[in-house]
């Protein structure tokens, strides 16, 4: 017989999550092995930042449109959690701020299908070898997207864009020579661009 359990507590029927934001962990076993685990995010509501644009101590900016309903809320601990196969949240952490915590960002699904899509068919078509992307840009506050001069709109502040390269053959912190021309250079970002706009196109995958 199957059981689930929230936080190590087994749960019969129904479950509420709590009303205070935060990451808690979904198990299901069998009498003999764990055979799922879930992380479940509980959101912050977007009503909590400030006047100041702040969460806690997080600076969150204001939106210029569209205010996103809420955000993940993670701690220092919480970085490593799977938020797909190949992708940990923590990649996705807005780089500001770094030695305060909890931080608070937003990873659309639609994002993280489309990098999985690109990462597999890199493995497959392009022998990248790669178990996962590095994610120079994810999320960024408002805040933050004003401060490095970004667009306005930028869909980053929304979870729902990624800066991403290959770093496999040599794994050496820059780019892989993807285009295979024997230089890394913004050519190989070109070919990643184009790669990843043709195959979205063939997946029918919402454009990102």
């Amino acid at each position: 017989e199957e059981k689930a359990y929230i936080d190590d507590q087994i749960v019969m029927g129904a479950w509420t999550a709590p009303a205070e934001a935060g990451v808690h962990t979904l198990k299901i076993l069998t009498p003999y092995e764990e055979i799922a685990r879930v992380a479940i995010f509980v959101m912050e509501p977007s009503r909590s930042i400030s006047k100041k644009g702040f969460i806690g101590k997080y600076r969150i900016g204001h939106y210029p449109r569209n205010t996103p309903k809420g955000f993940i809320k993670l701690d220092k601990d919480d970085r490593n959690i799977q938020i797909s196969p190949h992708f940990k949240v923590g990649q996705f952490l807005c780089k500001q701020q770094p030695g305060t915590w909890p931080k608070y960002l937003i990873v659309s699904e639609d994002n993280l299908l489309r990098l999985e899509t690109l990462l597999d068919d890199l493995n497959e078509k392009r022998d990248t070898e790669a178990d996962t992307l590095f994610v120079m840009s994810g999320f960024r506050t408002p805040f933050y997207n004003i401060a490095i001069g970004s667009a306005k709109f930028s869909r980053h502040m929304y979870g729902d864009a990624a800066d991403v390269y290959v770093d496999t053959k040599p794994r050496d912190g820059n780019m892989d020579d993807l285009n295979r021309d024997g230089k890394i250079t913004k050519a190989d970002a070109n070919f990643l661009y184009d790669y990843a706009g043709k195959l979205f196109k063939e997946k029918k995958l919402k454009p990102g």
